[in-house]
């Protein structure tokens, strides 16, 4: 066999001049034949890219303007409802103050006095009353932050302040005046930034230069007639704007709010450019507050542009003035809207903009971003374009290299199911953040589970998260905590960690397919509950995020019913002050439904006792199978949290032990010096309760081999 090809070609050259014609016809023409179906294939392949080109680039950028869209009206969402947490904050504290027996009584012997034939603003001010009032409301206002207070009688009156000069002064008619009529008709209220010029009548010179926000509360007399307003000021810069400034998306997001007539009421992220624009005064309390209207100029100022009419005559920009138009409407859904078609801000800058009027405080608030930064990938989707129609010469050779390419892929993604030692089998859980992975070590071929950061969520603050969460979750070796293993970076440098793979159900599906515990079986999971956090807790640090989500309940070890507390992303170590804690002002993170009102109020502010709260919580929901606070809405499930009681169990079970129905109790405790101190007492009592009501293992294998049969059977 093998001499037969050697015979051949010896042969061959004798061969070759007889057919070479016929053999050079037969190869030119397949090369022409392969070349017109080349150039075929290349004009099929340049058209079907040009329109799925076309296709692509048309979804993409509809896809863009809709994710932009939900991102604008997300972030504002946020923002109003951060604004909506503080200002009902302070509105309950002066209204609470309003009702205060000896504030009462002193502001109806002022307005006694102010109602005599001979008051004078200087007997107002010298009233025994007035001091005493005062003395009476610095606790409140350094509480609050405030920086002065007013009581305001029906006529418009100043009949007690800490500023002499307005003392007897009257409120202008006006905008201010209007908002306080709503006070004397029984309702507290927000009135947004005005100049003490423009308050009151008369004003020669100012208490306070910068701008002020008043929060007001009716006063009552004995018969539940409002008799006065008791306001207390706070400087519009401060909190106000921080609250509105904590969301600057980008380098060019921004949200602020604005009035009826389109005056900015917050300050400009831009307040240099603005500066360098004239548009501000060069002054030190100088600022775009009340100073700036939402106008178009016509083009971007930034650029050099000129405005050609004066700003009075300048129509208003979209934003201001479909939100500006919504006021009269009784819709709450048609008082917002979003505008993803670019359009000029009052910078005259081009930017796709979310707006919301808030009825009840009667002002706007706007987020807004450059157009060319929202949409900056449709560049990249361009460029892409471009390259594809310059390269379509080379598809040929590509097609050539394609199988080899195609192989190198396979090995890549080979290799990218490896994570260093732990091979991925299949993804079993995905959060907000990062996804969750079957995996088995290349070695000891035991089952693990790899908790890996999304790469698009990979910024330094959901980094650091991870990796505090493996390095605190590591330090807690209690038997209810899952146990970490390993953590690294992918090639990529993505964070990931290897935990224990735990077989079980969290407690919210579990209660969610199965309904409410046993009583006795509650006790159970919360007593190991409540040993892990002892653990932590004796280690200093705080969870901030228990909830049945994040509680597991597995068979481990040949035991059943074994509690494993999950995610330690939001851990705060209480006895290291100088960390860095990555839920920052206005930015509360974790579970409302489960979380501590004093957390709502300030996510940093977190004792043991807040986790504390959340183990009542998840104690109702176990034995009630009902969450808590049940509302769809985020602002009315903050505003329960805050201040609505916490429902009893025994609402629900009238026959629930009473001890367990007052330890819940104390743990919802709105006022955290109310709830047990120390979660050792909360452990201690639910291991007393457990002498009555116990939970045998065999009652436990019972019911996990009654779920198998269920499961086996569907």
């Amino acid at each position: 066999m093998s001499d037969e090809p050697r015979a051949r070609t010896e042969t061959a050259p004798e061969a070759v001049p007889a057919k070479s014609d016929d053999s050079v016809s037969k190869l030119a023409l397949r090369l022409i034949a392969a070349n017109a179906r080349l150039n075929a294939l290349a004009m099929v392949t340049a058209a079907a890219l040009i329109l799925l080109g076309a296709w692509m680039y048309s979804g993409v950028k509809n896809s863009l303007r809709d994710i932009r869209a939900a991102g604008l009206v997300s972030v504002l969402d946020a923002e109003v409802q951060a604004l909506e947490v503080w200002v009902n904050d302070r509105l309950a504290a002066v209204s609470l103050w309003a009702d205060e027996p000896e504030v009462r009584r002193d502001i109806e012997r002022l307005l006694d006095l102010q109602r005599g034939p001979s008051a004078k603003p200087q007997e107002l001010w010298n009233a025994r009353e007035r001091v005493h009032l005062e003395t009476l409301l610095q606790p409140a206002l350094k509480q609050t932050g405030a920086i002065a207070f007013n009581v305001v009688d029906p006529n418009g009156m100043i009949v007690a302040s800490q500023v002499q000069d307005y003392t007897g002064r009257r409120i202008n008619p006006g905008p201010f005046l209007v908002h306080l009529a709503a006070v004397f008709q029984g309702s507290a209220r927000f009135i947004r930034p005005y100049l003490e010029q423009d308050r009151i009548v008369g004003l020669e010179k100012a208490a306070f230069a910068r701008p002020v926000i008043w929060f007001d509360a009716p006063v009552r007399n004995a018969r539940g007639e409002v008799i006065a307003a008791l306001g207390f000021a706070h400087y519009a810069n401060a909190q106000f704007t921080q609250i509105l400034n904590a969301a600057k998306p980008g380098e060019t997001g921004e949200v602020y709010a604005f009035g009826p007539d389109g005056t900015m009421l917050s300050e400009s992220r831009f307040e240099p450019e603005l500066r360098k624009l004239g548009l501000v005064p060069d002054e030190p309390n100088a600022s775009s507050m009340l100073r700036v209207q939402l106008r178009d100029p016509g083009g971007n100022l930034a650029e050099g542009h000129q405005p050609a009419l004066e700003l009075a005559a300048r129509p208003f920009t979209q934003l201001g003035a479909l939100a500006m138009a919504s006021r009269t409407k009784s819709d709450p859904a048609e008082r917002r809207g979003v505008l993803v078609e670019p359009y000029r801000s009052y910078r005259g800058a081009q930017v796709v903009g979310a707006w919301r009027w808030l009825a009840e405080h009667d002002i706007g608030l706007a987020m807004e971003m450059e157009a060319g930064e929202a949409y900056a990938p449709l560049r990249y989707i361009t460029l892409a374009a471009i390259i594809v129609l310059t390269l379509l010469a080379g598809i040929l050779l590509a097609a050539a290299w394609s199988a080899l390419v195609v192989r190198r892929l396979r090995t890549q993604v080979g290799d990218a199911r490896m994570l260093g030692q732990y091979r991925l089998e299949r993804e079993i859980g995905e959060g907000g953040m990062g996804k969750v992975f079957l995996a088995r070590h290349a070695l000891l071929k035991r089952p693990t589970a790899v908790k890996m950061l999304k790469p698009h969520m990979a910024n330094d603050e959901i980094v650091a998260r991870f990796e505090r969460e493996v390095q605190l979750a590591s330090q807690l070796l209690h038997p209810n905590t899952v146990e970490v293993y390993d953590y690294g970076r992918t090639r990529e440098g993505v964070f990931y960690y290897v935990m224990e793979y735990l077989e079980g159900e969290t407690l919210d599906k579990l209660v969610a397919q199965h309904g409410p515990m046993p009583l006795a079986r509650a006790i159970h999971v919360l007593k190991q509950l409540c040993a892990a956090l002892r653990v932590a807790h004796g280690r200093s640090l705080v969870h901030r995020d228990i909830k049945p989500h994040n509680v597991m309940l597995c068979r481990r070890g040949g035991e059943h019913d074994v509690v494993k507390i999950l995610d330690f992303g939001l851990v705060k170590d209480t006895d290291r002050g100088d960390s860095r804690d990555i839920t920052q002002f206005q930015r509360v993170l974790g579970t409302p439904r489960y979380m501590a009102p004093e957390r709502i109020r300030n996510p940093a502010d977190a004792d043991a006792r807040s986790d504390i709260y959340s183990v009542g919580a998840v104690a109702y929901f176990l034995v009630t199978g009902r969450e808590l606070f049940d509302t769809a809405a985020e602002h009315d499930l903050t505003y329960q949290v805050l201040h609505t009681p916490a429902p009893k169990v025994s609402d629900t079970l009238p026959d629930v032990p009473r001890r367990f129905d007052e330890l819940v109790a104390r743990c919802l405790a709105k006022d955290r010096a109310e709830r047990p101190h120390d979660v050792v007492i909360v452990l201690a009592l639910l291991e007393a309760l457990a002498v009555e009501y116990p939970w045998s293992q065999q009652q436990a294998e019972a019911w996990w081999k009654r779920l198998t049969r269920e499961t086996d059977v569907l």
